[in-house]
Order: structure tokens, then C-alpha cells, then sequence
């Protein structure tokens, strides 16, 4: 019988055939609604559609048809971004843990307030196989409670960028993005988490979700072992 990734990977092919280099796939949260699968299965099958060439994942904006005479490595879309494809869809991540707290003056000072909103703290792991193996990254998640209502209600295994950013928040609001990557040595906690025994280098993606203000109402950092993710520049 054949699996049912592959089945969504046909079906994507021939809906790909359709669209124009540049063009954006649905999130997976949508794709798996559609193909009435999970949405592993449907990140199974973009893995073999970014592997082949013909999409790239993008963090926080979604997964993309490339032109068919690149790869993803040389395409305009990751080369805008400068980030390697195999961060978001290589990588499995595993729900550490999730609380709803209020923010302590270093929240605060990052989000930009003066309140004292709840916050979900989100921790995940990510490794380079569903049967979570090989830890390859580790990553913190600060969200207003008062922006996402709900946000430890959801299934918090699935891709965070996309929850965040998705059309089912009520009220419904305009959030934007900003990324920063960059290398860093990891300390003692993150070492111990990763399972080194001593501090290593490490590429570390930062992405805050800000309001229709302006303001930071979400910070997401992810920190992968250099030896297993890239940067393209």
C-alpha cells in the first residue's frame, strides 16, 4: 500500500505543475485539512518536495515553488532570506514544555511594556527524525496570552511561525515578522539541554511577531548544532 505522504506528495506535484515560480503552497495546518491527514505527513511530503528542488520553506512566511532550474540553495526566495530550507522542514520538533505566566521585567523589557501580561513560555526540541533521536536543537517560545488567546490549546508540535501567523485568532490581527540570524557559542544550560559536553558553536534564529503598533507581542529563538544546519548567504 503506499504511504500516505506519498500520495500527498503526488497530489502537491500536480498542484505545483499549476503554479508559478514564487508562488506559496497553503500552511501545513490547511494542507493536512485538505489531504485529511496529519501534519507530519504533510511536512513528510514538502521534505521530498524540498529535497527534489521544486519548494523552499521559508521561516515565518510559508513554503514556496521555486523555479525548476534552481535549487533551493541558489533561489532568490532562500537567498533572500539567507536561510537554509532544512531549518523548517528538516528538522522535527518535540514539545518540551508550555506554561502560561505573567512576564517578569526581562519579558517585559522585550516586549515593550510596562504591563504585566501572561505570557506562554513554549520550550521545543528539534531533531533530524521523527522517532526524535537526534537532538540537533533546542528553542524558547515568549507569547502574549492576550494576543494568541488559546495558544496552549493548540498543537504546539507543528510549525510555531505558522500557529502564530495563521487566521484564526480572534480578534483577527496583522502581525508581521522580523528575523535575525547569527552564530553563537552555546552556554552551559543550552549544553546540557543539547547533550554536549562542552560549549559549541551555534547558529541561532530569532524571529519577533509584532503588532499592528509596532509592538513585539511574540519572540520565537531557535538554536541548532552548526554541524547539522547551514546558512546560505
Amino acid at each position: 500500500m503506499e504511504p500516505k505522504y506519498a500520495k500527498v506528495y503526488d497530489a502537491l506535484l500536480e498542484r505545483i505543475a499549476k503554479m508559478n515560480p514564487g508562488e506559496r503552497l497553503d500552511s501545513e495546518v490547511k494542507l493536512a485539512s485538505s489531504f485529511n491527514v496529519s501534519p507530519m505527513t504533510v511536512r513528510r511530503a514538502l521534505m521530498l518536495l524540498n529535497q527534489d528542488g521544486l519548494t523552499v520553506g521559508i521561516p515565518g512566511r510559508g513554503t514556496f515553488v521555486t523555479d525548476p532550474k534552481s535549487t533551493p540553495n541558489t533561489s532568490p526566495l532562500a537567498a533572500e532570506n539567507s536561510w537554509n530550507a532544512s531549518t523548517t522542514l528538516l528538522t522535527y520538533p518535540r514539545l518540551v514544555s508550555a506554561l502560561l505566566q505573567k512576564a517578569d521585567d526581562t519579558e517585559r523589557k522585550l516586549l515593550n511594556t510596562t504591563e504585566e501580561p501572561f505570557i506562554a513560555h513554549i520550550q521545543r526540541s528539534h531533531y533530524l527524525d521523527e522517532n526524535h533521536t537526534k537532538l540537533v536543537g533546542i528553542e524558547v517560545g515568549i507569547v502574549r496570552g492576550d494576543v494568541f488567546p488559546g495558544i496552549l490549546g493548540l498543537d504546539l508540535s507543528q510549525n510555531l511561525s505558522e500557529l502564530l501567523l495563521g487566521d484564526h485568532w480572534e480578534p483577527k490581527r496583522e502581525i508581521t515578522t522580523s528575523q535575525t540570524i547569527r552564530a553563537t557559542m552555546s552556554n552551559e544550560l543550552e549544553a546540557e539541554q543539547l547533550h554536549i559536553a562542552e560549549p559549541a558553536p551555534l547558529l541561532a534564529l530569532e524571529t519577533s511577531f509584532l503588532d499592528e503598533a509596532g509592538k513585539t507581542c511574540a519572540e520565537i529563538t531557535s538554536k541548532f548544532l552548526g554541524e547539522h544546519i547551514e546558512i546560505t548567504l
